[in-house]
């Protein structure tokens, strides 16, 4: 047993979550103890996962840890255009971290399509030309924002069960599980950034190894 750093609870060794509180607790393998099942480092560097309870071994993850303002800053300074970055550099990773779920690319397509169309469309006097009535820009404009806040929130929550099936996936305590991204309302309003904010709390963990 070991005290949780966030709220001084008594919890298990090998959590990675505090079932109190939710903070995440880096596990450390203890020094000392010979075959060991644990494979986490003693001095806290992350090389490996624990081993999945049952079925075959699951490769750990690598992600940066990006903090959700600078997502907010670079996302108006691109007209949107962020968030499909953001996925596409992590979409083999998370399509490597589930068995189950993955991330459709027809999906992911519509959503660069519509968040690049939506760009153009906010630039419309620079790109489309004054040709083009204002009204009938404005209405685009609510037709490919719907459209693309729709994709966003699939995604979003695509994004979020990839999340809890590789926690559970990788931590053998029912509590990572239960505690990664399990706000429903929070990933409605938030997605990207909502799961971008789990990301670091899987890496503050040691449960997803952070990538430069």
């Amino acid at each position: 047993m070991k005290n949780c750093p966030g709220c001084g609870a008594v919890i298990q060794e090998d959590a990675a979550f505090c079932e109190y509180c939710g903070v995440a607790v880096k596990q450390r393998s203890e020094a000392g103890k010979e075959g060991s099942a644990s494979s986490w480092p003693v001095e806290g560097t992350w090389s490996a996962a624990p081993e999945k309870t049952s079925g075959a071994s699951f490769p750990q993850a690598r992600l940066k840890k990006v903090s959700p303002l600078i997502m907010i800053f670079f996302t108006l300074l691109t007209f949107f255009l962020y968030p499909v970055v953001w996925l596409f550099l992590r979409l083999r990773t998370f399509n490597s971290m589930s068995e189950k779920t993955r991330i459709h690319p027809v999906l992911s397509g519509l959503f660069a399509c519509a968040a690049v169309a939506l760009a153009v469309i906010l630039n419309g006097d620079s790109l489309i030309g004054p040709a083009v009535p204002q009204q009938a820009i404005d209405t685009a404009i609510s037709y490919i924002f719907l459209a693309n806040f729709i994709l966003s929130v699939i995604l979003t929550f695509t994004l979020r069960r990839i999340l809890r099936e590789y926690a559970a996936h990788m931590d053998k305590s029912p509590l990572a599980a239960k505690i990664v991204a399990r706000s429903e309302v929070f990933a409605f309003l938030f997605q990207f950034l909502y799961i971008q904010h789990h990301i670091n709390l899987l890496i503050d963990a040691g449960l997803v190894e952070r990538s430069n």
